[in-house]
């Protein structure tokens, strides 16, 4: 409808947006999508605004400095590992080294020592063999197995006793039976072979038979 008269023209305006009103206000749906929007609006305001870039810039240069000491102190441990893993296997290296040579002098100085030994034998052997004194080729073999002996006992090495005494499985091999009145049962009546023990751990068992009494028909 057109109008002349200006009053009319504002008259009519002032009713559209009277209607416009009662209209979003009776229609809820519409007034929801007219806040979402602008609150969407305010939203890409506010992040694009130089406020939250300095913000967000500021929080990625941390975190890169964080990565950064992070690295850093990862591959300081990890160079002290290698380090430390290094020094270790050197360690291993020069005590296996001089433990070898502790044995090694060790050995050279009982060899040594031995040598005397030896020459005492070579002597006992060069005697003239067609000579019948037996007894002055006794004294001399008593003498280097005494000399031996002496020398193995300064070094820690000790003989096992066993005859008489009551067999123990610890230091006594039982190689027989010997059915006997001399000794208890379970006693050992006689050594085959002698056994030792070397600063205090057995290195040989001592070679034995053990006493068992006599059955009544031997009676």
């Amino acid at each position: 409808m057109k109008h002349d008269n200006p009053a009319e023209r504002n008259a009519d305006l002032d009713g559209t947006e009277i209607d416009n009103e009662k209209e979003a206000n009776t229609d809820p749906g519409k007034n929801d999508e007219i806040n979402a929007g602008e609150e969407e609006i305010k939203v890409e305001i506010q992040e694009d605004s130089p406020e939250n870039v300095d913000s967000v810039q500021e929080r990625t240069d941390d975190i890169t400095a964080r990565l950064s000491e992070l690295e850093n102190a990862l591959k300081e441990k990890e160079d002290k590992y290698l380090r430390l893993a290094a020094e270790f296997d050197n360690y291993k290296k020069r005590t296996s080294r001089e433990f070898r040579l502790l044995i090694e002098n060790a050995n050279q100085e009982l060899i040594r020592e031995l040598l005397d030994i030896l020459d005492n034998f070579r002597r006992a052997l060069s005697v003239d063999k067609s000579s019948s004194d037996m007894e002055s080729l006794h004294k001399g073999m008593e003498l280097i197995y005494n000399q031996l002996d002496t020398l193995l006992r300064e070094r820690g090495l000790e003989e096992i006793e066993s005859v008489g005494r009551k067999f123990d499985p610890q230091l006594h091999e039982a190689v027989m039976i010997t059915e006997t009145g001399e000794f208890p049962e379970d006693h050992v009546a006689e050594e085959l072979q002698k056994g030792y023990i070397f600063k205090g751990k057995v290195i040989r068992h001592s070679k034995v038979s053990v006493a068992k009494p006599k059955s009544e028909k031997q009676k």
